[in-house]
This record gives C-alpha cells, sequence and structure tokens, in this order.
C-alpha cells in the first residue's frame, strides 16, 4: 500500500516540522482553521491508515487533524494500521475500523466477507456526487478503478501514484553533453550509453526489475499485456512485447542498465555516479533524500515510444467503509471519506507527497505548484494513457510468479521469447486460481 518504507534520515525531521505546523492551515484554500474541541456529542469514527513513516504518514496525520479542526461533529481518530491484511479478520471479530485505507486490487476479498459497504446509496444520496461532479474531480481511469467486480462501487480515491518517471543527475547530464532530459525510449537509451561513457565508475541507468514497469514499456512499444479488455489473461506474444525487453536486455548486457534489489538504487544515485533512476512518483521524496543536495536531482515525465504513446500505471490505496457502527458514523465516514478524497484535499496530499491529481478539478488547482516545481510536474503524464490493475485479488501473485521467468530473461538465461511464454503462462495460472502463493 502506497510507499512502505521505514527510513531514518535527517532531511525528514525539517519535513515534519514543516507538515504538522502547517495542519492548523487551511487545506482547502478558504476560512482559517484553527483547531477546534469536538463537542461531547460529536460522532466518533476510527480510520485504519498504512503510511507508518515518511512524508506520507505525515500528511495523513495532518490531514486527519484538520479535518477535526473543521468538523466539530465527527471526531476522527487514526490509527497505523494495515487494513488490507488485517481488516478481514477484524471485521469478523467485530473489531473493525469505520473507515480504511486498503489496496485497491484487494477489495474483493472484502466485498465477498461482507465487510465493506456499497457506496452507491451515499453517492446517490443528499451528501454525494452528481454525475457532473464525478466527471470533474476524477479522470475515467481513476474512477473505474474503484469499481469491484460487476462494477458496484466500495471505494473512494484517496491516492494514486504514477509508476514511471525518470530522475537524473543534471552534473552527469552536463559532463556527458547531454542538453536536455530524455523524451523517448530511445533517448533514454543513447543518453544512459553517454553517462557509461564517463568512466568505469558511472553507469548510465539503475532499476530494481519490475513486472509492471515492463508492461508500461510494452504498451509503449505498441504491445499488449492483456487478451481482452477485461484483463483476465496475460498475452505477452506481440511483436511490441518483445522490443521492449530487447532495449532493456540489451542494457543490462553492455552494463549501461544495473538491475537492483530493492531500494538500493536509491543509496548508489545518492553517490553521485548513476545517471537516471526509473521509479515511482512517490519515490521522489526518498531519492531526493539519498541525494542529500550532493547534486541537483531533476526529474523528466514517462518517456514515449516509437507511437507516440507514453502509458503509464497509476495505483495507490483507497478509502472504504466498514460494515460496521451506527447510521450516524456511516453517515460520518462517509463525510470524512468524501472529504479525504475531494479535489481540494487530494492538493494539499499531492503537494507533500508527490503524488498524483485524482481528476480535471485538481489538476488545475496543482498547475500553479506544477509550475514552480518542475521535478514534481514530471510524474503527471496523460491520463488517457494511464493504465490500472485488474479487478483481481491474485492478480499481485501473479506479477510475483513472472519475475522469475523475466529475470532470465533480461539476464540472458532464457530467449526472450521463451522468456515472454513462460511469463504469461504462469501469470494466467495465478489469474485464474488453480495456483496460488
Amino acid at each position: 500500500m502506497g510507499n512502505k518504507r521505514v527510513r531514518n534520515r535527517k532531511w525528514l525531521a525539517a519535513s515534519s516540522a514543516a507538515i504538522m505546523a502547517g495542519a492548523a492551515l487551511t487545506l482547502a484554500g478558504g476560512a482559517s482553521a484553527a483547531v477546534r474541541h469536538a463537542p461531547v456529542a460529536a460522532t466518533h469514527i476510527v480510520f485504519w491508515y498504512g503510511h507508518s513513516s515518511g512524508q506520507l504518514h505525515l500528511a495523513v496525520e495532518a490531514e486527519v487533524k484538520h479535518f477535526n479542526a473543521t468538523h466539530p461533529t465527527i471526531a476522527v481518530q487514526p490509527m497505523v494500521i494495515h487494513a488490507t491484511n488485517k481488516g478481514v479478520a477484524a471485521f469478523l471479530a467485530h473489531k473493525a475500523p469505520n473507515v480504511a485505507m486498503i489496496t485497491t486490487a484487494e477489495a474483493q476479498k472484502f466485498v465477498s466477507a461482507g465487510a465493506i459497504m456499497n457506496l452507491k446509496p451515499f453517492l446517490a444520496g443528499k451528501t454525494g456526487l452528481t454525475a457532473a461532479q464525478v466527471r470533474a474531480d476524477y479522470y475515467p481511469a481513476v474512477w473505474q478503478d474503484m469499481q469491484a467486480s460487476g462494477g458496484r462501487q466500495y471505494m473512494m480515491p484517496l491516492e494514486k501514484k504514477s509508476n514511471i518517471v525518470l530522475y537524473y543527475n543534471e552534473d552527469l547530464f552536463k559532463r556527458a553533453h547531454i542538453a536536455a532530459p530524455p523524451k523517448t525510449w530511445q533517448q533514454v537509451v543513447t543518453d544512459a550509453f553517454k553517462i557509461n561513457a564517463l568512466g568505469s565508475s558511472y553507469h548510465g541507468i539503475e532499476w530494481t526489475p519490475s513486472v509492471r514497469q515492463f508492461f508500461v514499456m510494452a504498451m509503449d512499444f505498441g504491445g499488449s499485456v492483456w487478451t481482452n479488455a477485461g484483463k483476465t489473461q496475460f498475452n505477452l506474444n506481440h511483436q511490441g512485447d518483445v522490443k521492449a525487453f530487447e532495449m532493456l536486455r540489451n542494457m543490462v548486457a553492455n552494463h549501461v542498465l544495473i538491475p537492483t534489489s530493492g531500494y538500493n538504487y536509491q543509496l548508489d544515485f545518492g553517490t553521485g555516479h548513476v545517471g537516471l533512476l526509473i521509479d515511482a512518483s512517490a519515490g521522489y521524496t526518498y531519492d531526493l533524500g539519498s541525494v542529500g543536495g550532493k547534486f541537483p536531482m531533476l526529474a523528466a515525465p514517462a518517456p514515449f515510444g516509437p507511437d507516440g504513446r507514453n502509458y503509464n500505471y497509476i495505483n495507490g490505496a483507497s478509502l472504504v467503509m466498514f460494515n460496521e457502527g451506527t447510521a450516524a458514523q456511516k453517515q460520518a465516514a462517509w463525510t470524512f471519506m468524501k472529504w479525504m478524497s475531494g479535489p481540494q484535499n487530494n492538493t494539499y496530499w499531492n503537494e507533500h507527497t508527490n503524488y498524483l491529481p485524482l481528476g480535471p478539478a485538481g489538476m488545475r488547482t496543482m498547475k500553479p505548484f506544477y509550475a514552480k516545481n518542475p521535478a514534481w510536474a514530471a510524474s503527471y503524464s496523460n491520463p488517457s494513457y494511464w493504465m490500472i490493475k485488474p479487478v483481481n485479488p491474485n492478480y499481485d501473485s501473479a506479477k510475483t510468479a513472472m519475475m522469475s521467468d523475466f529475470m532470465k530473461g533480461l539476464l540472458g538465461q532464457e530467449s526472450i521469447q521463451t522468456a515472454l511464454a513462460n511469463m504469461t503462462k504462469s501469470g494466467n495460472t495465478y489469474m485464474s486460481g488453480q495456483q496460488r502463493m
């Protein structure tokens, strides 16, 4: 869920003070939000969230504090508990929260357990959202991502990050006589080779291989990922898939792209000997912390493929309402969910975490910030090319199963065609539920 990273960096101390001090300011850009004590009659609800550290934790705490200050009839108690793993068991034990963040792709298991509420009655109610408001506040891919099987809506958007952004060392780019950041995958390859040419201790790119990020690259090259729009089966049997794989394998074979594990790419980037990183937008603050001001770290949006498209997987936690509590608590939970998901609050979240605007209204409010912070603006790409996870609780297990053959193909231990065929086969075995982790 989001970025579950436990970091201990000095730069967080200053960020923590700034965000917590800013919690008393308005997130909605209007009236003062001086702290008010909730009256005794306030409806109390519990909110579980999974961000236990860093900017993400601080931003959630600030938002909840502001909500309580501006909604005196509701008192939200935030608790750092990962509901994705613990929510169903808590519900069955009658100990569930009222609202929680969960991994979006895991919603179906909550639905099957009867643990969360169908939000349709709340959306259609007096305090709900009209169709026009939905179009204004949420991009189609974001809203579609909130649908469980059968098109029923059990979630509200909270955060969306882009899975491919390029971060680069401006000093190394200048030394390599690279005048501008790469805009296409071909330029990424060319620039990476130029960085390598600076000397044996330099590397063009470091990247922790990701099947999901490879899917984006394959689509950029005109390839395919799925057999159908329902995303029920993988189909990595297209020339575009091969071309994207060949690009990566060629860079690895020439020691231009160094595969890493975990977050080691961030540590190596901080040494000043790596030209480029392929990272998610939410990794920006961590990458910047690793650099520690030793050199200028800039960013570029997801690169374009040969046909002029730059796809991007977007993902992040969503909000659900547990089937728990009184009618008053459920109405209070809806008020809180709607507020947390709204464009003005989403803007505060994005400006402190580098997540994405959820829709056109949020993008408009983000424009002045993006104009002053181009490295953050690089996280945003054309929403028409945003990709989302399938509605299948086995998807993450499928991706994990596919990693073995992906790495073999990347390292030259299998032919690319064999690796793609094996990835398709193993992925579909898990997607169908025939095999489980």
